[in-house]
């Protein structure tokens, strides 16, 4: 758990980009009051007019790197269900009405130089155009041109972005140190952000996407540290606590929620992204840990052995109005904050096992997403949908990511022990 009780009491490369070019947008939000039946034919290989013979291209590339993501995205949306086609029969707007799809996307991907060009158009059983793009990306961007279209397909069926450009930040030992590491929501694009060679854990995201904190003990303490997602900017927070950990970037303002410590108890403070003004919030004496913001910046929740056993509590930014939250389980910890605010997932302990619980702060009522194995530390998707986390039902750490109500379970990663998952902040 993200240095948790247990713990404190014992105590980018950038993806590559995708040009793009809207060529139309007409399909009306409102349209998207149910699941749409959509087809999605393999990409024809050559551009829609080719007055002369177009570069030959890599029909396995295009499958694996574009087409497979593309589809999966669309699969996973919750918004369409892609409609099976039948073998060896033109795709047209008359098939349509046979198999009861109401739209179709027409792909084509051809190259140009060293690119590959991508245009879609989504046409309706009228045969009229509702959404078109064309995207130019080198091959190693097709699964990030997938992305940006299947969050393109989301946006206008429903006036906002899919979940499919956002990121998962995480620690990872794969390289013999634990460091962080980033990866697209799909688990695809896995790439190592710092290089410490020292103990490097807890990432979260900055609420514009663009940054992370995290801890490190590459001096031999625990100190803070902010970098860009690229990998570069990197600074450290000196505090001047000798306990630096469990940072958190509020959702407004500059503000960090962290647990430091001061003759080896460890409470929850704030201090500014560029190491001053450090306030105390919690002052009880009891363990206090893993702070994290609701998304209006107004409250934090957090850990505290204050009842004897580990327990959820929230009070007020400025560690007013504390009040206890979990009631369920003798051990909860690592709460997060749902996007619209009325619920927090977390970390509870049942008949023996950690798993996720999902709490209403509105209903006051909660429930368990089980699953085998330890499951830990959860992170919500930016669109609130979904949850990622850890877990060793594999015998091993690793991430995996879920909806809400346990469905779509996906193995996100595989390579040596991966932990401590932190979704980005916002769609793109």
């Amino acid at each position: 758990m993200k240095t948790s009780l247990l713990l404190l009491a014992t105590l980018a490369l950038a993806p590559l980009a995708a040009a793009q070019t809207d060529i139309n947008t007409t399909l009306n939000a409102n349209q998207a009051a149910q699941v749409v039946r959509i087809a999605v034919p393999f990409p024809e290989l050559v551009p829609p007019s080719a007055p002369v013979a177009p570069e030959p291209v890599n029909s396995e590339e295009v499958r694996n790197g574009f087409f497979g993501p593309l589809t999966r995205d669309i699969a996973y949306s919750g918004i369409f269900a892609i409609a099976p086609l039948p073998p060896s029969v033109p795709v047209n707007t008359e098939l349509l009405k046979r198999i009861n799809a109401q739209l179709l996307l027409r792909l084509n991907v051809w190259k140009e130089g060293d690119d590959y060009v991508v245009e879609a158009r989504l046409v309706d059983q009228a045969g009229s155009t509702q959404l078109g793009k064309r995207y130019r990306s080198p091959a190693p961007a097709l699964g990030r041109t997938a992305h940006m279209l299947a969050n393109e397909l989301v946006r206008t069926l429903n006036g906002r972005p899919g979940v499919f450009l956002s990121q998962i930040a995480f620690a990872s030992n794969r390289t013999g140190n634990w460091e962080i590491w980033l990866m697209d929501w799909d688990g695809s694009n896995q790439r190592r952000i710092t290089f410490h060679n020292a103990l490097s854990i807890l990432p979260s995201w900055s609420p514009d996407n663009e940054r992370m904190v995290y801890t490190s003990f590459a001096r031999g303490t625990s100190d803070m540290y902010i970098i860009n997602r690229r990998g570069g900017g990197r600074m450290r927070i000196n505090s001047g606590l000798a306990l630096n950990t469990s940072a958190t970037f509020s959702p407004v303002g500059d503000d960090i929620a962290f647990v430091g410590s001061v003759h080896g108890n460890p409470d929850i403070y704030l201090i500014k992204d560029d190491g001053s003004n450090i306030r105390r919030l919690t002052t009880t004496g009891s363990v206090e840990s893993t702070p994290e913001w609701s998304p209006n910046g107004r409250q934090i929740a957090f850990t505290s052995g204050r009842s004897g056993t580990p327990q959820i509590y929230v009070m007020d930014a400025e560690g007013t109005n504390v009040r206890r939250i979990s009631y369920d389980g003798n051990w909860n910890d690592d709460a997060v904050f749902s996007p619209d605010g009325e619920k927090l997932a977390y970390t509870s302990r049942v008949n023996g096992r950690f798993q996720i619980r999902i709490a209403n702060l509105i209903t006051n009522e909660s429930r368990i997403v089980a699953g085998e194995g330890s499951n830990e530390q959860p992170t919500w998707s930016p669109d609130g949908n979904w949850i990622s986390f850890q877990s060793n039902r594999s015998g091993a750490w690793q991430v995996y990511r879920m909806r809400i109500d346990g469905t779509d379970l996906l193995q996100l990663t595989f390579d040596g022990e991966n932990k401590e998952p932190d979704w980005s902040k916002k769609p793109e």
